[in-house]
């Protein structure tokens, strides 16, 4: 339900203004009223004592015929609605209302006293009629039972008065104060609203819609900016930052721009290499096959034997650049990438055949350290070729010339073997082992790398379910590791 700032603000807003408003109404109309019945009941107190003195005075002094006249002169007050005096069975013997003399007061005025229980005052506000009541008995005194007998009661005085101006007043400005309570309610709860939307939910819906339009890709939008509030201040980071944005934007564009570029160069370069291996196949067959045809004739011609151990390196050297170009036909074609009982350990002497050139030039040794009795796993030759070749090529970019490589091809689990390759170049900072496997992350100059080598290599990992791990410390070398699933031999 308060999943938004706008259903909140209003939810706590509406509670915060009647908390506000309405506790301090309430309790000012309860004390008002408390206070005017007070002053009404003190009031209707002293009337009836007045009345009850002057009554019992009269006929102290045997006046009883003046105790009609002395309720029609109580009576003509405006604030004094009626006066009766009625005995125990509720006849009336006087009142203010002569009309009344003589008749039941239950039948006037039905439910206005309680017969069975008047022994002291009682007051009551009547609100349909809006008077106050009060009733007292009139006590017989030891001075009044001579007229009156025993009874300990004469008779019942009931005075009944209208509300004054000020308690009418009252009642009416009650109901005042609660209408401009909701009054203020409303303006405050509509102002609030208003001054929230305006400077709130409005800068923030904006802010919204920009956003959203970033997200779509839309660099282009701006926000105002132009107060010098919080909301404006939001708004200006808001643009510098699209602005940095777009800038970086353009420059991944660029840079990846080039990225292609430099790609399809390789790809290029691969297809070149690709028809240059094909090509010097043919000629390199054809010196093979000569240098078979003169070693068949040396037994046939002595002279010739001299010649035998130049014959023997001319085969040699010729068998090693068949083995490197087969190496490169084999790597550049594109074959299925279905997974195979593949050999580790041939995929390793096959990429260490394709940059044996490299590695003699720049003086690197090469040591193989092969301790594993199945080094099968179901794999994607190529793919795997790929990545043993990206990882001996970094290791030579890493080494100055006369460095050493360690291939090490062990059991690292009963079904798990270990490749790993060890230089003992410079080595790499902890910052940049955290990138190493970033998609065109490189710290080599623009002409040398591309940056996709290792992020390519740690995608073909994943998809042979085989972990790849990085050590290296400056100065103490790098070191890969891949554990890869052994295939059980068939026997």
């Amino acid at each position: 339900m308060l999943k938004t700032i706008n259903t909140k603000f209003i939810f706590f807003t509406t509670i915060f203004i009647l908390l506000s408003v309405g506790i301090p109404i309430t309790f000012l109309i309860i004390q008002l009223q408390e206070n005017f019945d007070q002053r009404s009941r003190i009031m209707l107190e002293s009337t009836i004592d007045v009345v009850n003195n002057c009554l019992i005075n009269a006929m102290r002094m045997g006046r009883t015929k003046h105790v009609q006249t002395i309720l029609d002169n109580i009576s003509r007050n405006e604030s004094v609605d009626h006066i009766r005096l009625f005995k125990e069975d509720g006849r009336i013997t006087y009142s203010s209302n002569h009309t009344e003399n003589g008749r039941n007061i239950q039948m006037i005025s039905p439910g206005h006293v309680n017969l069975d229980n008047i022994n002291q005052n009682r007051i009551t506000l009547i609100e349909e009629e809006r008077i106050y009541s009060v009733t007292r008995p009139i006590i017989n005194g030891k001075e009044c039972q001579k007229c009156h007998g025993s009874d300990p009661i004469i008779a019942y005085l009931d005075v009944d008065t209208n509300l004054t101006q000020a308690e009418r007043f009252f009642h009416t400005g009650s109901l005042h104060m609660i209408f401009l309570a909701i009054a203020v309610i409303l303006i405050l709860f509509f102002g609030f609203y208003y001054l929230f939307n305006f400077f709130i939910n409005r800068p923030l819906s904006r802010f919204k819609k920009a956003l959203d339009n970033v997200e779509r890709g839309n660099l282009e939008v701006q926000l105002p900016a132009k107060k010098p509030d919080e909301i404006g201040t939001l708004e200006s980071h808001f643009n510098n930052m699209v602005l940095n944005l777009t800038e970086s934007k353009q420059k991944i564009d660029e840079l990846h721009f080039e990225q292609l570029q430099r790609a399809d160069k390789l790809v290029t370069l691969g297809e070149l290499a690709a028809e240059m291996a094909h090509e010097i196949n043919n000629p390199a067959g054809i010196v093979m096959s000569r240098a078979d045809f003169i070693q068949m004739d040396l037994e046939k011609y002595p002279n010739l034997k001299k010649y035998n151990e130049d014959l023997d390196v001319i085969t040699n050297q010729i068998n090693k650049i068949s083995k490197i170009t087969g190496s490169i036909l084999k790597y550049s074609k594109k074959l299925p990438k279905e997974f195979h009982r593949t050999n580790l350990q041939k995929i390793s002497e096959d990429c260490l055949n394709i940059l044996g050139p490299r590695l003699a030039k720049n003086k690197i040794n090469v040591e193989k350290v092969y301790q594993c009795t199945n080094s099968e796993i179901l794999g994607d030759a190529t793919q795997l070729e790929q990545v043993f070749t990206n990882l001996v090529n970094n290791a030579i970019d890493a080494m100055e010339i006369g460095g050493k490589i360690t291939i090490v091809l062990q059991n690292f689990d009963t079904d798990k073997i270990l490749w790993s390759i060890k230089d003992n170049g410079p080595g790499m900072d902890p910052g940049i082992q955290d990138l190493i496997f970033s998609p065109f992350f490189t710290t080599k100059s623009a002409d040398k790398g591309t940056g996709l080598g290792l992020y390519i290599v740690k995608n073909i990992c994943k998809n042979h379910n085989a972990q790849i791990t990085c050590e290296s410390a400056p100065g103490a070398g790098t070191s890969f590791q891949i554990i890869f699933q052994i295939v059980e031999s068939q026997e």
